[in-house]
């Protein structure tokens, strides 16, 4: 990877600046995709250039052209929520699922509608129901605790690993137990949420890195299990906007190529 520019921005760079956001905010563009082209264009890193932008609209407002999307311009906006906004989130997935229709499909019309990244709708729409659950017609259903169910089940795998000392007749009968009191994970899942938002956040995954594989589809639904749905589709879709995220994808590429051209 290449070491991104410091420092001061020149003059050329702010005019460079200013017209690529004005002729992609024209053409409809999401600001996001043109902060990352900027950041490839000037080799500045992208939240050095998500930072610059809004000091450029505070300081030349009048070279920033108005968007014209609900009624905002673009200084207002790189990450804030207007009230007008969360209104349409609202009422957006209200008529959905009211009709029966998934939240995702209701996260694919407001990314349209709204020029968010699905992944700041989730978000949103995650807040919103904390904050004025009166306001949605129908919320996700608390999942089930299981507490003293895992509990016990962790205590019957270190015995068969034999961390704790157990005699012969307890360790024949914790053996024929073993499929009664360890029920398949995917099983204990969807006494805990509907299949239906299960798969969802599966087809998500697979839609977005591959296929799953039986490992990497146990992990997720003990994710699940452990976070919620809703946490891990947020995660899910923002994941990519993590500093961390390209370091993980350039170690993985690392192990890849000395596996493949050992």
């Amino acid at each position: 990877m290449f070491d991104t520019k410091k420092g001061k921005y020149t003059e050329e760079e702010n005019g460079r600046i200013i017209q690529k956001v004005n002729e992609g905010n024209e053409k409809g563009i999401r600001e996001r995709v043109i902060l990352k082209e900027l950041s490839d264009e000037l080799n500045r890193g992208f939240a050095g250039i998500m930072s610059h932008v809004r000091k450029l609209r505070k300081q030349y407002p009048e070279k920033f052209h108005s968007t014209g999307r609900l009624g905002q311009s673009t200084e207002q906006r790189l990450n804030s929520w207007t009230e007008k906004e969360e209104e349409v989130v609202i009422q957006t997935v209200n008529r959905f699922l009211d009709r029966g229709q998934p939240l995702s499909a209701a996260i694919a019309q407001l990314e349209k509608e709204l020029n968010r990244t699905q992944g700041a709708v989730y978000q949103r729409i995650y807040t919103l129901r904390r904050r004025s659950p009166e306001r949605f017609n129908r919320m996700p259903e608390p999942r089930a605790k299981h507490k003293k169910e895992w509990q016990y089940q962790r205590s019957l795998v270190r015995n068969l690993e034999g961390n704790d000392s157990i005699g012969k007749g307890e360790t024949a009968a914790s053996l024929e137990n073993i499929p009664s009191s360890l029920p398949s994970l995917h099983s204990q899942l969807q006494s805990s949420a509907s299949l239906s938002e299960e798969e969802m956040v599966l087809k998500a995954f697979e839609r977005r890195f591959g296929k799953l594989n039986n490992f990497t589809r146990n992990k997720l639904l003990t994710l699940m299990g452990k976070y919620g749905h809703t946490r891990v589709s947020i995660a899910l879709f923002s994941i990519q906007d993590d500093k961390e995220f390209p370091v993980a994808v350039a170690e993985f590429l690392e192990q890849y190529l000395k596996r493949d051209f050992v």
